[in-house]
């Protein structure tokens, strides 16, 4: 691939050499010459261009624009033609050398064809506001364009711009529209071409334009030369902007990819600034038959950029408007967000209670109690294990019913509470069975607050009805004094403990040995 391509650049760069040896040679005496040198870049065009619509990958709507490419430069040679033998009939006529009506008519109608192609180039614009800046600015473009052209071909007729009989008018108008066109399409990333490519044909268009001003006062005085020289420059040069394109497209299939486009364009703005130009000079020179023109052209391309930026104000309100709205949807939303996620957070923390604490008492239940007693354990410090069991529950549900077997049991569970510390755990294994996690100082008594807890479990508790129940308890004891002991260890004495005070009469407590 490395070598097809320096092969092609090689062939490319002998195109230009070539060209530049015939410019020399044909431009010094012969004008027919120096069409038939024309037509042969015009036939080189019509080759590169319908070539280059044959390379493999390349978009459809590409494809259409190198095929409508090749028939503009296509009518361009017939043009070529009818002016060849225009010259050769009369060499010496001023037509010989600009170009005769047939010429002209299909350099317009050639380079329409190719604006037409341009302009049918999908430009990738997502709304119609953006369509709209879009024609916007090639009016701005165009109207700088006809004011431009008028000033370099027939200052000094101002009607011309309107009369038909003046076609030279008509190239330089639509060149620099395309030069427009081609621009843009570079800038919004979709053009069909390279970047290199449309900077060379910008400078062929460059080349016509001064070719066209050279021949506006006449061909005499030694202009016939470089009037010949620049207009053979501007067609090679578009050939050669071909070429480069199709060697460009051969070796990176994936250079026409859409690139990033710019939001904005300075072409209006200087389009505005050539028009302000050409107004100032006409002032100062006093030339009365140039200021309408430029002053005409001035004020229409202002209108449209002042139309244009009216209506980026009010697509910027309207945006403004719509971000306002989105920020209050935001926080709106932000706060619904809120308001969800501490309904979460409850919802969590609620789910959380009900897993480690028994729903009825509310007190920690046997997974919470087995993970602080573990917790306790590993710490240092002494741990005292209590296993309390109910006396005569069963009787108080038989008598007056569950519900009142749930309000005694709930009581009991806050008197137990009562009788320890904020930091010492009363949780409720199941059924009428407690226990409770002592982390005992060095002046409490295990005993004693056993004792006290035996004494307030058996104080009457008001049920339901008005009427009163009574239960006693069984406690047993366990004390960690071994480091190796487990906390399911040191439950199992607390509960032989327990059945040990139940076999010998209950109503007391027992500490395990």
């Amino acid at each position: 691939m490395d070598g097809t391509r320096k092969r092609r650049w090689r062939a490319t760069a002998g195109l230009l050499a070539g060209l530049v040896v015939l410019i020399t040679l044909f431009a010094a005496d012969l004008v027919v010459a120096a069409w038939v040198l024309i037509a042969a870049v015009h036939g080189c065009t019509i080759a590169v261009a319908w070539s280059t619509s044959g390379i493999p990958d390349l978009p459809a709507w590409a494809r259409r624009f190198w095929r409508a490419v090749a028939g503009g430069a296509g009518i361009y040679l017939l043009g070529d033609v009818a002016q060849i033998i225009t010259a050769a009939r009369d060499p010496g006529a001023a037509v010989a050398a600009t170009g005769g009506q047939a010429q002209q008519i299909a350099l317009a109608l050639g380079s329409a064809v190719m604006m037409v192609a341009l302009l049918t180039v999908p430009l990738g614009f997502g709304s119609r506001r953006e369509r709209s800046r879009f024609w916007m600015d090639v009016a701005t473009v165009m109207v700088a364009a006809a004011v431009v052209g008028w000033h370099l071909v027939v200052p000094n007729r101002p009607g011309a711009i309107l009369d038909m009989s003046a076609p030279a008018l008509v190239s330089p108008v639509i060149i620099l529209l395309c030069v427009f066109v081609v621009a843009k399409l570079v800038m919004s990333g979709t053009a069909p071409f390279t970047r290199a490519c449309g900077l060379i044909a910008a400078g062929g268009a460059a080349f016509k334009t001064a070719a066209d001003a050279i021949g506006r006062d006449g061909l005499g005085d030694g202009r016939l030369h470089w009037f010949l020289i620049c207009t053979i420059a501007a067609h090679a040069l578009l050939t050669i902007a071909l070429r480069v394109n199709q060697v460009q497209l051969a070796g990176e299939p994936g250079i026409l990819q859409p690139r990033r486009r710019k939001p904005y364009s300075l072409l209006p703005y200087g389009a505005i600034a050539v028009t302000y130009l050409l107004l100032a000079i006409a002032v100062v020179r006093q030339d009365s038959s140039t200021v309408p023109i430029a002053l005409a052209g001035t004020a229409i391309s202002t209108l449209l950029v002042v139309h244009r930026q009216l209506t980026a104000f009010r697509d910027n309100a309207r945006l403004l408007e719509e971000l306002d709205v989105k920020v209050q949807e935001l926080n709106e939303s932000q706060e619904g967000l809120r308001v969800l996620l501490t309904e979460r957070d409850a919802l969590a923390a609620r789910l959380q209670h009900h897993a480690f604490h028994d729903a009825l008492t509310g007190l920690p239940n046997r997974s919470l109690y087995a993970e602080r007693l573990t917790a306790a354990l590993t710490a240092a410090g002494p741990v005292v294990v209590m296993i309390i069991d109910l006396d005569g529950f069963k009787q108080v549900n038989d008598k007056w019913g569950h519900a009142a077997g749930d309000v005694l049991l709930r009581e009991v569970g806050r008197r137990l509470k009562a009788c320890v510390r904020e930091s010492d755990t009363v949780a409720r294994f199941g059924g009428d069975e407690f226990a409770v996690l002592l982390h005992p100082g060095t002046d409490d008594d295990p005993g004693g607050i056993a004792a006290r807890m035996v004494k307030v479990i058996e104080a009457p508790v008001a049920i339901p009805g008005g009427d009163t129940a009574q239960v006693g308890a069984s406690l047993g004891i366990a004390i960690a004094g071994d480091p190796a002991m487990d906390g399911d260890a040191l439950l199992r004495e607390a509960d032989h403990a327990m059945y040990a005070v139940k076999r010998d009469g209950k109503g007391t407590y027992a500490v395990a040995r």
